[in-house]
């Protein structure tokens, strides 16, 4: 299918749903939700240049400021090829409809990104607004580590330490975030320790994120694509941010866009797996196929 006709076919859709939709749409409604489905579908499938065409009809389709609006701006964000343009729709997002449901996500990818860059102070703007606007569910905990790692970052230790108190008591789901607590509480213990007269200091285990094991190098056709960056010095800080979460990422090509990529897997499948093993740390990408 070439982009023209998903395109037509997209607008003459989107174009009903600007019939459907209430100009304050309190939810997402199912036809939304269904376009978003089938762009996802189109990604896995390796049709990516599909899949983003068919949500710029939609963005530019639905009624702005409602949830429909949200949705696709959030999904264009999660799909896009350049960080740049993710970046742009996320920002949106949290301005002009800042009460949406994908709203705090969108919060806490801002922050990340600004961390990737090496800008903690930049990020804890993010953080702290997440905390300020969702103080409960699982996004409280999400604020209060990523504030965490912020101060750690600048070695504060004080800081960070400090912000992870305010952990007690909040209930953190298993997996990513309950690793993640548990790291950092480490850290501020040992710090404790250490700060103890006599104290010798300890090194501290980290939990891994994503197993050590790599991939053989070049030898696989498929890949694993987390972002794409203007400038290589982007890209570079994007893989030492995730370098720090043991996640062994690469810059391919030589102009932009820079694309930040994980592994080399012999099939589809291979790198199907490896990126639904991803998604459970919080990161999105899709499945990236060499080009002949």
């Amino acid at each position: 299918m070439t982009p023209r006709p998903l395109l037509t076919m997209a607008a003459a859709g989107c174009a009903a749903l600007v019939l459907l939709a209430p100009m304050v749409s309190a939810q997402v409604t199912p036809a939304v939700e269904r376009t978003t489905a089938r762009a996802r579908s189109m990604v896995d499938g390796g049709d990516g240049a599909a899949a983003r065409t068919l949500m710029d009809s939609l963005a530019g389709a639905v009624p702005a400021g409602t949830f429909d609006f949200a949705e696709a701006l959030y999904w264009r964000a999660v799909l896009a090829e350049r960080i740049g343009d993710a970046e742009r729709d996320w920002k949106r997002l949290v301005i002009d409809v800042p009460l949406s449901p994908r709203a705090p996500d969108a919060l806490v990818r801002l922050g990340e990104l600004d961390m990737l860059r090496g800008h903690p102070a930049d990020a804890r703007v993010y953080f702290t607004r997440l905390l300020r606007d969702f103080p409960s569910g699982v996004y409280r905990a999400k604020g209060l580590l990523w504030l965490t790692r912020s101060y750690f970052d600048e070695r504060n230790m004080t800081g960070g330490c400090r912000a992870l108190d305010s952990l007690r008591g909040v209930e953190i789901p298993d997996g990513e975030l309950r690793l993640q607590s548990d790291e950092l509480q480490r850290r501020c213990t040992s710090t404790n320790a250490n700060s103890a007269p006599g104290a010798v200091e300890k090194p501290v285990a980290s939990a891994k994120s994503v197993p050590s094991k790599k991939p053989m190098t070049g030898s696989g056709r498929y890949s694993v694509q987390l972002a794409a960056y203007d400038t290589r010095a982007e890209a570079t800080d994007a893989v030492q941010g995730f370098a720090t979460r043991d996640i062994d990422a690469r810059i391919d090509g030589e102009q932009k866009p820079f694309r930040v990529r994980v592994g080399y897997y012999a099939t589809r499948a291979e790198a199907t797996n490896a990126l639904n093993r991803l998604k459970k740390l919080g990161l999105d990408g899709f499945v990236a196929e060499r080009a002949p």
